[in-house]
């Protein structure tokens, strides 16, 4: 007992010291916090957790151990010598390694389906190039704007960003992607309730919206100048809406109607490709963009702005110009919109690297495991390989029956890993991003994965226990 709580506390202690580590390592390259990382060692609930955890560890293992040695024969020990009691213990053993190795692999799957969610959602299109894109957020600190003044400086700060160098195009927009989204109610002729078709959203645009985004239009025509207001209605829809209001036909003409249904008019004249607006994982993309001029007198609530070169080195020097702009102590927020994404794809990134670093953490325990008990076996054996070695067995026997009995324990543990990671699946899908829960290749090869370690981990030991000497074990006998 004093043993196993002795080896259970310094391992304590070290885990201590990992996830201190990890901790830190985990909030600047994902979470990117900018606060120093709290101390574990200074938390007594994770330092009290992780001791009694270590503490009840060390308890069971020693007593299952001791309880194990009292059950023992002791005439059979004492007939055996050395190597009495083997058997049993050795079976102990290799069922705790199975019982390892099926947790390493159901977490190694586990890593491999996050992998390939996040693979997924990198290459996955979002119908705009946010490489080269920045927003501009503006903030009033004073009362006594009205809609006229508001859109006076709006237009300003537009004006200013396009006379920039580093300023390929601009455009005022009403909603951000993954900021904020803007709804209403649709009328359609000929449908009943459009709301029951999905969750439409719009985005009210200065011209040259489409060309700052980076978004194509696939047919017809983007928002123009001359949709200003007093012109007709015009709206741009995207690909997935047209497709849903109206199947089988061609959208474009097509008329449908905001907030009442005898609002004036708006007729589709573009159709543009799909825009992840709100949430990656969503599969509906019910957008359409509408002129500013012609919805609101308040001209939107945000700057978007195509730059030449990198977004986050430029972004300084914009918004010290576009400051100037900005009456008393009001300001304006420049973000690249490559961040934006990236916080969007952040819980995939938090997931993937989570659980491949505990698959690999699992992987190396249980590789150091099965190493230790086939050592350990190979040693307290050493006398009957030896007798096989004087009976007549090849060396390469004795290294091919030490290493099957590790990629047997490596096969039984996979198994059962697999088995773990199908029962699972249903709790792990949700959480993925296009990615069966359930694929095959993923769970072959994390099984593969740790059939190769474990043989990696019986090499040594086969090979010492092929030297074992027969002269030596004939002379005990």
């Amino acid at each position: 007992m004093t043993e196993s709580l002795v080896l259970s506390l310094m391992g304590a202690g070290a885990a201590l010291l990992i996830a201190q580590w990890a901790g830190a390592a985990i909030r600047t390259l994902l979470v990117m916090a900018l606060a120093p990382s709290p101390s574990v060692f200074t938390d007594p609930r994770t330092v009290g957790l992780t001791t009694a955890l270590a503490a009840v560890a060390g308890i069971l293992v020693g007593l299952a151990t001791a309880m194990s040695a009292d059950r023992a024969d002791l005439s059979q020990t004492l007939r055996g010598g050395a190597r009495g009691g083997v058997a049993e213990r050795t079976r102990l053993r290799a069922g705790l390694l199975i019982t390892q190795a099926a947790l390493s692999v159901a977490l190694l799957i586990g890593a491999a389906l996050f992998v390939r969610s996040v693979e997924r959602v990198k290459s996955m299109p979002i119908g705009y190039d946010a490489d080269r894109v920045l927003l501009v957020n503006r903030v009033i600190q004073r009362d006594g704007f009205n809609d006229s003044t508001q859109r006076l400086l709006r237009l300003r700060l537009l004006e200013t960003a396009r006379a920039l160098p580093d300023v390929e195009s601009a455009a005022w927009m009403s909603s951000a992607p993954f900021v904020s989204t803007s709804s209403t109610r649709l009328y359609v002729l000929g449908i009943d309730s459009v709301d029951a078709l999905g969750s439409f959203s719009y985005q009210a645009t200065t011209p040259d919206y489409f060309r700052t985004m980076g978004t194509r239009i696939l047919r017809g025509r983007p928002l123009m100048p001359e949709d200003r207001a007093g012109a007709p209605n015009a709206a741009v829809v995207s690909e997935s809406m047209a497709r849903t209001l109206w199947p089988g036909q061609d959208a474009l003409g097509k008329c449908f109607r905001m907030r009442e249904a005898t609002a004036p008019c708006l007729t589709v004249v573009g159709i543009a490709e799909d825009m992840v607006q709100r949430d990656l994982a969503g599969t509906q993309r019910l957008h359409y963009y509408v002129s500013i001029d012609q919805y609101t007198r308040t001209w939107g609530n945000g700057l978007v702005l195509r730059v030449r070169g990198d977004p986050a080195v430029k972004a300084e020097s914009i918004r010290k110009a576009l400051q100037r702009v900005m009456p008393g102590t009001s300001y304006v927020i420049v973000q690249p919109l490559s961040e934006i994404v990236a916080d969007a794809q952040r819980s995939w990134r938090l997931g993937a690297t989570m659980f491949v670093a505990f698959g690999f953490l699992a992987l190396v325990v249980a590789s150091i495991g099965l190493y230790g008990v086939i050592n350990y076996n190979v040693t307290q054996r050493m006398h009957e390989l030896g007798v096989r070695v004087a009976l007549g067995a090849q060396r390469s026997d004795v290294v091919r029956m030490v290493t099957r009995q590790g990629v047997q324990v490596a096969l039984i543990g996979a198994a059962g890993g697999v088995a773990l990671a199908v029962v699972s699946a249903r709790w792990l899908q949700p959480l993925l991003f296009q990615q069966s829960a359930t694929d095959p290749w993923i769970y072959a090869g994390a099984s593969a994965a740790m059939t190769v370690v474990a043989l990696v981990a019986s090499v040594i030991p086969a090979i010492r226990a092929s030297r074992a000497d027969p002269i030596t074990a004939l002379r005990a006998e």
